[in-house]
């Protein structure tokens, strides 16, 4: 190789590093840009479009409208928003988990957000179904959940740098999510803070999915999944609800469990325990695989949104001790602590776990009894 060969070669890997050096770093695992505005459906409930009243039809083709957003290679984002796009009231966002979608029935959530604030919210719904369903598998890595796992955190990362383009600020955002969709909110919502430099207000996690997340009975943690968990640095302030829950989660198991019970946000409830719920095991709501425990967090949450004081909770030390139903004082905490949508009114700093004994076996979108 000449002098003249070299001083190109030099000069040619000079210019490609920096090229290279400029370009914004993408963190997504197994999907590219593309392929996640394609297969996730950002639906905008706009507060002066909402009418009282309505079916779950009305509510999800009528009143709701979708937000595009694409991302390029550069990180460059680009959104559109509907007309009328409401920057002057805050935004409850939610979505769901694995195998599931943002189906009719979590138009609930829409209503109940809506009426109970006077109109006063913009919701959000993210369905990312497409990638969340089990019969995508790419390789030998990547089994059913695996996959739909590694999925969530993606879309986090996406909804992440679609949010940080909306002109939102930090402190008007609720962030929702059910089981994946729990992490999928952490990813989101740290992609956002990283873009924007703004915390999310809040991330609510209901039953936050545990397998490969953390060390199971049989399978470890998937290392770019755990580094992903939902935790409370993920945003100012993080509520979780824990109903299906183990310290070594599987959900196939001698006792099926689909979500995390260790300690992951500012206030951590663990109504029954955390692990399995009244009617869930035995009674009119029972299903096999722990499946009935694990979609309580949503039935309980949006309950919450319609009645604040629901569910007034007790203290308890551990995480184990709050499993084994053992709180400090058989009387509830004063202040108190409810459970749910007005937990953040009642939290003190720091962080707490809290018990709450269900009284009713039989819960849905719409009753409980």
């Amino acid at each position: 190789m000449n002098k003249i060969t070299i001083l190109v070669f030099l000069v040619c890997s000079l210019l490609d590093f920096s090229i290279s050096h400029n370009i914004p770093k993408s963190n997504l695992i197994r999907n590219d840009w593309k392929t996640l505005s394609r297969e996730t459906t950002i639906r905008y409930f706009n507060p002066a479009h909402y009418v009282p009243g309505g079916s779950i039809d009305d509510i999800w083709n009528k009143m709701g409208e979708d937000i595009t957003c694409s991302v390029d290679e550069d990180l460059t984002v680009h959104v559109q928003t509907p007309p009328g796009f409401d920057l002057t009231k805050p935004f409850k966002f939610l979505t769901h988990g694995f195998s599931s979608q943002v189906d009719d029935a979590k138009t609930a959530n829409v209503d109940a957000w809506m009426q109970t604030t006077n109109n006063q919210v913009n919701v959000i719904l993210v369905d990312w179904s497409p990638l969340a369903l089990i019969w995508q598998i790419d390789d030998w890595d990547d089994a059913i959940y695996d996959e739909a796992a590694r999925n969530a955190i993606d879309v986090g990362e996406f909804l992440g740098l679609c949010l940080s383009s909306l002109g939102v600020e930090g402190s008007e955002l609720h962030l929702v999510g059910h089981s994946l969709g729990a992490h999928l909110m952490g990813k989101a919502a740290r992609t956002f803070g990283g873009r924007t430099g703004m915390f999310v207000e809040r991330i609510t996690g209901l039953d936050p999915a545990g397998p490969r997340f953390v060390d199971g009975p049989i399978l470890d943690a998937i290392p770019e999944l755990h580094q992903n968990r939902l935790d409370k640095n993920s945003a100012a302030f993080v509520d979780i609800i824990h109903t299906n829950g183990a310290l070594e989660p599987a959900a196939v198991w001698f006792e099926p469990r689909s979500g995390d019970l260790h300690q992951m946000g500012h206030m951590d409830f663990y109504p029954d325990g955390g692990s399995a719920q009244t009617g869930c095991t035995f009674g009119p709501d029972a299903l096999p695989g722990g499946i009935c425990s694990h979609r309580r967090s949503q039935h309980y949450f949006l309950h919450s949104i319609w009645e604040p004081k629901l569910f007034p909770s007790k203290t308890c030390i551990s995480v184990e001790e709050c499993n084994n139903e053992q709180v400090v004082d058989d009387s509830v905490v004063h202040p108190v602590v409810f459970m749910g949508e007005g937990s953040k009114e009642s939290y003190q700093g720091g962080t707490g776990l809290f018990y709450h004994d269900i009284q009713y076996r039989h819960w849905n979108y719409y009753e409980y009894n």
